[in-house]
């Protein structure tokens, strides 16, 4: 071990010096964009290319020439001794891996919603809209009445009359810093709902010029986002209407924002503003996701005999499959001839459904069965088209978990369930090619980030997801924000640790981290993560990450290592920003 180190330290080399890189091989020119970078990196230092393509998770399904250009990338890598080493399971991110069953995303729990029968069919029992003066119509002196807060009452938040959906008025949000401090106009209404009952969330919005960040958000009474969407409104755009559903949980009330925070500059209009019962808009049918209907009475009814089998068509199908999206009528429940169940008559519905989390991002049920059996086959597929040394778990950012009764039955908290999937992973990944290295990103099994109590929509603690790595795991760390502890507390559970640095910054922002790194054992190796495809400081990250100084000094200190050297060359803390941008679609991650 002790010569190992002494090499590491005098050749100034990092076992894994690496580059992220976020694409699609289906298109030709992103093979060649690839094909041209692999030399380049080599001459700049690197060793390895991650690949993160969403294509991975569905190598069933592409084109012929999705191989041929994937094996041209695979032939220069090998020409210039560049690992490629894949990036699968985006289980955060899965709407990939959601293609081959829409209903595997995470459901959330709607109990005995009732619904009310209406000839040949069931709805939900109240679909007014919940909102006091949700039309924005009934203002004094520029304030709305039914509200609960207004940011700037006729300075920042204007009945407009003369612009508006429909109505006699919308409400004009503009001159942000005057209205508010910190540039904020919102209106806020406290809402009473029902626990556990999906709610959906409509309004009207047109914006000139636009300059802040826009949110619609319910609060619970802890201040716990249940809606956890973004909306990505800035610029000039004509009217057009949003909506997004959430569940109440065990809530009473909730708070309902909707408008700019650190408003900067232009001009947003809202009209018509909606709060209605989402009925069985997006529910799940699989077998951790059962549906019951009941009558007020206790009798339960039957599925194909009462009424018809319950689905979502529209469900994951927008704009393709595994993608969500809450902008279609909720399916009503249909009541069969001959059926037990009469006109008029008052249902108790139960049922779970699709909950998606900042830019429409999906998690895949962690529990359920047949969720095993596509990490079994995207990875046997991966391993076949590239045999690389290691496999790179995108275990990042699972937002939504726990929920659902195949969750429940487990008797594990979201952090026990993780890591029984990693356990999973090991498993898989060992079978199909034993002895291959395992690379995960650390967010969800770091203390520090987001291994935490209730982060975003999971049900409970993601604590001790940790216990699910194998000390052979190699940690690729982006937590910047609490480097020290992060760092640390890896170490001392035995893992290496590769730094993913970069997030298309200043080069120099990395070197407080890599004196961080330096005081720890085990960190084997950084990698260059860019976001959004910019590549222009490749070698200047290289230079201050591994390449030796011009005193013969090293940049990164002392390097450490725990193995031999490879043979081929909210809760969350403030990290870079992660990209919304999809290497298989310009507008998706």
């Amino acid at each position: 071990m002790l010569s190992i180190l002494a090499f590491c330290i005098a050749s100034s080399v990092l076992p894994y010096r690496w580059v992220y890189v976020q694409t699609n091989l289906q298109v030709p020119k992103n093979a060649d964009m690839l094909i041209e970078l692999i030399p380049r990196a080599k001459r700049a230092g690197y060793n390895g290319i991650v690949l993160a393509d969403t294509k991975l998770q569905r190598l069933d399904s592409v084109p012929d020439w999705y191989f041929a250009n994937a094996r041209r990338v695979l032939a220069k890598a090998k020409e210039n001794q560049i690992d490629l080493i894949p990036a699968i399971w985006p289980m955060g991110y899965a709407s990939a891996m959601l293609g081959h069953d829409v209903n595997l995303i995470e459901g959330m729990p709607v109990q005995k919603a009732p619904f009310v029968v209406h000839g040949s069919e069931a709805r939900p029992e109240d679909e007014s809209n919940l909102l006091a003066n949700g039309g924005l119509e009934q203002t004094a002196q520029g304030k709305l009445a039914g509200l609960s807060m207004q940011d700037g009452p006729g300075v920042s938040s204007i009945p407009d009359p003369q612009v508006k959906h429909e109505g006699a008025q919308s409400i004009r949000m503009e001159n942000f810093h005057q209205g508010n401090e910190a540039g904020n106009a919102r209106l806020v209404w406290t809402v009473p709902v029902r626990p556990h009952r999906q709610y959906r969330i409509s309004a009207w919005v047109k914006t000139q010029d636009l300059r802040g960040y826009v949110q619609v958000t319910a609060l619970d009474e802890t201040g716990r986002s249940l809606t956890i969407n973004d909306l990505p409104l800035t610029g000039t755009r004509d009217w057009s209407q949003i909506q997004m559903s959430f569940n109440s949980l065990q809530n009473r009330q909730v708070r309902l924002y909707i408008g700019v925070w650190g408003g900067k500059a232009g001009r947003i209009w809202w009209d018509d503003v909606k709060l209605q019962d989402g009925g069985l808009l997006n529910v799940l049918r699989r077998a951790g996701c059962p549906v019951e209907v009941a009558s007020d009475k206790g009798e339960t009814f039957t599925e194909g005999k009462d009424y018809a089998r319950i689905e979502d068509p529209k469900l994951g199908a927008t704009p393709w499959a595994g993608e969500y999206e809450a902008e279609h009528q909720s399916p009503s429940l249909r009541i069969l001839p001959n059926s037990r169940i009469k006109n008029g008559q008052r249902l108790l519905v139960s049922f779970f459904h699709a909950k998606t989390g900042p830019n429409n991002q999906a998690a895949i049920c962690l529990s359920e069965p047949k969720t095993a059996e596509v990490m079994r086959d995207e990875l046997q597929r991966v391993a076949d088209l590239f045999h690389p040394k290691g496999f790179f778990w995108s275990h990042d950012e699972i937002r939504v978990g726990g929920w659902c009764a195949a969750c429940l039955k487990t008797g594990l908290t979201p952090g026990g369930i993780l890591a029984a999937n990693a356990r999973l992973g090991a498993q898989i990944q060992n079978r199909i090619q034993k002895g291959s290295e395992i690379y995960v990103w650390s967010d969800m099994f770091d203390p520090f980030h987001n291994a935490v109590d209730n982060y975003y929509l999971t049900n409970g603690t993601l604590a001790k997801s940790w216990e699910g790595l194998s000390k052979d795991a190699i940690v690729v760390n982006w937590n910047s924000g609490k480097a020290k502890d992060s760092l640390s507390f890896f170490a001392h559970r035995g893992n290496r640790q590769i730094l993913a640095g970069y997030y298309d910054s200043p080069t120099e922002n990395f070197k407080p981290w890599l004196a961080e790194a330096a005081k720890v054992q085990g960190v084997v190796g950084v990698m260059y993560t860019t976001w959004v495809g910019n590549y222009d400081d490749l070698e200047a990250f290289a230079k201050v990450a591994f390449t030796r100084n011009d005193d013969g000094s090293m940049p990164f200190g002392k390097a450490r290592s725990k193995s031999p050297l490879t043979t081929s060359s909210q809760t969350e803390p403030w990290v870079a920003p992660r990209s919304t941008v999809s290497p298989c679609h310009p507008d998706k991650r």
